[in-house]
C-alpha cells in the first residue's frame, strides 16, 4: 500500500488578515485654507485647515488641541451657516488630524462643496 506524501499538510497556515490594509485612499484628499471653529471638553478654537477629504481633515494646530472626541463648525464654501460636525482628533507631526464620525446630508453636501472645485 502506497503512503501519500503528507509534507505539505503539515505546515503552518499563512493566516490572512482579518482586515487587508488598503493600497488607495477611499476618498481624494484636497489642498485647504480655510479657518473653522473646533470646540473640545477643555473650550474652543478658531484652527485652520490643510488639506480635506469626506472622511477628514489635517488642521495647522499650534494651540495644542487635546486628542479625543470633538466637534467641528465647517463653514460653507460661500455664505451660510456652519455645519457641526463630530470628530475624532488625534495628534501628527504635520498638524491635528480629524476623522470624522456620522457625518448628516447638510455636512455631506457642505464637504462635497469644498472639496468639488479640486477635482
Amino acid at each position: 500500500m502506497d503512503v501519500p506524501d503528507t509534507s505539505g499538510r503539515d505546515r503552518r497556515m499563512k493566516p490572512l488578515p482579518i482586515y487587508p490594509k488598503r493600497t488607495a485612499r477611499r476618498h481624494p484628499r484636497v489642498p485647504a485654507d480655510f479657518s473653522f471653529e473646533l470646540w473640545h471638553p477643555g473650550g474652543g478654537c478658531r484652527l485652520r485647515a490643510k488639506n480635506l477629504s469626506m472622511t477628514g481633515m489635517l488642521a495647522r494646530d499650534e494651540r495644542r488641541v487635546p486628542e479625543g472626541l470633538v466637534r467641528i463648525e465647517l463653514p460653507p464654501p460661500d455664505e451660510g451657516e456652519p455645519v457641526r460636525i463630530e470628530a475624532r482628533a488625534f495628534r501628527r507631526p504635520d498638524g491635528l488630524a480629524l476623522h470624522f464620525l456620522d457625518l448628516d446630508l447638510p455636512a455631506i453636501l457642505t464637504l462635497a462643496r469644498h472639496i468639488s472645485p479640486h477635482l
